[in-house]
């Protein structure tokens, strides 16, 4: 069965596999195949699209909800999906690929702010010194 097996899945591969079946992901252009009221007619409700879910809930959230939505969420229609912890650590990759796209971009502009807060510290602390010594 190993010489038929694919090698590697793809983070959106495995997302595919997993998630498309009931979920979109419109970020990426990722519709559902199901039908929609036979999906809500089963689980109640549409499910949610997941482009900006990984800016809605924290990761770890998202790891422990994949395999176990019960215990994050009682009562709702998600299927237990049962991923191993790699497969899930994809999904969530790629959830976090699609969904927050700027995150590194916004992560390194933080150290440039910390820097340009801390010159600035610097710099009215002089002046402020600079006023006062004029003034007394």
């Amino acid at each position: 069965l190993q010489s038929i097996a694919t090698k590697k899945l793809s983070d959106k591969e495995v997302f595919e596999d997993a998630c498309l079946r009931c979920h979109d992901m419109k970020y990426d252009k990722l519709m559902s195949p199901s039908d929609k009221t036979a999906l809500k007619a089963y689980m109640g409700t549409i499910p949610p699209d997941l482009s900006i879910m990984i800016r809605a809930k924290s990761e770890d959230y998202l790891a422990t909800f994949i395999n176990d939505p019960q215990k994050q969420l009682p009562g709702t229609s998600m299927p237990r999906v049962g991923l191993t912890k790699h497969a899930q650590e994809q999904v969530v990759s790629y959830m976090e690929k699609v969904g927050d796209r700027k995150k590194d971009e916004r992560n390194e502009l933080g150290y440039k702010l910390l820097i340009y807060m801390g010159i600035f510290t610097v710099l009215a602390y002089a002046w402020k010194v600079k006023i006062w010594r004029e003034v007394h």
